[in-house]
């Protein structure tokens, strides 16, 4: 929604992917439960992580004599990858517009949003607050699942060192040592490609030239909304309508839009909880869908959009069931759903040969659920993308237990200080020694940002929208 843009160096990203942490991982360690592999649902699988990532998956694998054995009972699937966020407002209590919005440039304009977010964002990052905005922000990312993240702090780069993977800003993870590294291009985010500078225009075809990413939004407006539509022609006549580059929103494109993106190897990033709270609507999916273009889904923001994946997988299986009637069927699987938040979005990046896969020789960024108690253990899909924040049991990045229900975090955390969180009414753990440097207690980070807010007559958003 609002102006970022950030790289990464082509030649550090595979090792910043297989960074270790501050605190390394000391030893295997094995998580046993309901595996979600990119072939298959295993009921009673194992995953062996060593040194941050994945060494073997299966129903029958030999572990190291010193493994750390977690029976989570839980469904273990692939970290949630979110190429749409934009962090910082994310400490913005829930946003309830009165009215539907033609374009975004319709209420970026209002008085109301100013006051409500613009100013007070300002003002905090002013303060010099931005960086307790991105800590509390990445926290929030955490708790719904998500292990990679885009659209972090801007104007200090350091705000985003430890906790989740900022895949546009590398230089808060370091390398595992005797990695190799492959060439890859520099991931750019940006929120308004059509204004970009000429300069900025250099860097986004080098980045492209290089195997790199482009995340653009892109006719952002009600499904009819005339000028919204017109910046997909306007895009293609600033040349960068090519490989590499992902729209983000398009919800103004035609059946036909689509049909040129899939042949240009041009991705599309689907946001459809903001959309329909802004402009009463969503992209045309059955057209994305028809076409065969490469689909991720990402939570746009918390005022308009959700919490993190989790939310947003929750909304978009609800958005799909609503879709269905005798005799249509809903759109799409459980699978697809589950897809567009993990290998699909890596894909579009060009990181899914290391990301998005419960696989060997993947980075160990994993995350584990309880069962639905609705659908049997062995409905893995259905169970993920109806999970709700409180049935998130462990976030594992680059082999290092984050944040979880306080026994694995306990037994798998090493020793390391472990801060609670109640998410939902449920105990949780977190995990903050992938941070640099130490850092204050979450707790305080939460009070210096409630304050500040106060002072504008607004309240620090929950980290979870959870059941009245």
């Amino acid at each position: 929604m609002l102006r970022s843009q950030r790289s990464v160096s082509s030649s550090c990203l595979f090792l910043l992917l297989l960074a270790a942490t501050a605190h390394p991982q000391q030893h295997p360690i094995a998580l046993k439960g309901t595996l979600v592999t990119p072939d298959d649902v295993i009921p009673d699988g194992t995953v062996l992580i060593e040194h941050g990532i994945i060494r073997e998956v299966g129903a029958h694998i030999v572990l190291p004599a010193n493994t750390i054995i977690a029976n989570t009972g839980g469904i273990i699937a692939p970290g949630l990858v979110d190429l749409h966020n934009h962090l910082t407002w994310n400490i913005f209590p829930r946003w309830k517009p009165t009215q539907e919005f033609g374009s975004r440039y319709d209420w970026q304009a209002k008085p109301v949003y100013n006051l409500l977010m613009s100013a007070p964002h300002t003002a905090l990052v002013n303060e010099g607050l931005e960086c307790d905005a991105e800590r509390y922000a990445e926290v929030k990312a955490i708790t719904e699942g998500e292990t990679s993240v885009v659209g972090g702090s801007t104007n200090h780069p350091e705000c985003n060192r430890g906790l989740a993977r900022n895949l546009d800003d590398p230089a808060e993870l370091s390398a595992i040592p005797g990695v190799s590294s492959v060439e890859h291009g520099p991931i750019l985010y940006n929120v308004f490609p059509l204004q970009m500078t000429e300069s900025e225009f250099a860097d986004a075809r080098s980045a492209l030239d290089a195997q790199g990413a482009l995340l653009i939004h892109l006719a952002e407006g009600a499904p009819n909304d005339a000028s919204a539509a017109r910046e997909f022609t306007m895009l293609k006549g600033r040349g960068l309508f090519r490989p590499g580059v992902s729209l983000i929103h398009a919800v103004a494109l035609k059946p036909e839009n689509f049909a040129e993106m899939k042949d240009a190897n041009v991705g599309f990033i689907w946001s459809p909880r903001s959309n329909i709270e802004l402009y009463g609507g969503t992209a045309n999916l059955p057209a994305a869908l028809e076409s065969g273009v490469t689909i991720a889904l990402a939570p746009d923001w918390s005022p308009t959009g959700s919490d993190g994946l989790i939310g947003e997988l929750q909304y978009a299986a609800a958005w799909n069931a609503a879709q269905g009637s005798q005799p249509l069927k809903p759109p799409l699987t459980d699978r697809q759903l589950v897809d567009m938040a993990t290998v699909s979005a890596a894909h579009l990046v060009h990181l899914d040969g290391l990301l998005g896969r419960l696989e060997k020789n993947h980075a160990a960024d994993i995350l584990v659920v309880r069962p639905h108690s609705r659908r049997p253990k062995g409905d893995a899909w259905w169970s993920l993308d109806h999970a709700s924040p409180e049935d998130v049991e462990l976030v594992i990045i680059a082999g290092e237990p984050v944040y979880g229900d306080p026994a694995p975090m306990q037994q798998l955390a090493g020793g390391a200080p472990l801060e609670s969180l109640t998410i939902c009414g449920a105990e949780k753990r977190i995990s903050f020694a992938s941070e640099p440097q130490p850092q204050p207690s979450f707790a305080e980070t939460e009070a210096r940002l409630q304050t500040a807010l106060r002072e504008w007559g607004r309240n620090l958003a929950p980290l979870a929208e959870c059941a009245q």
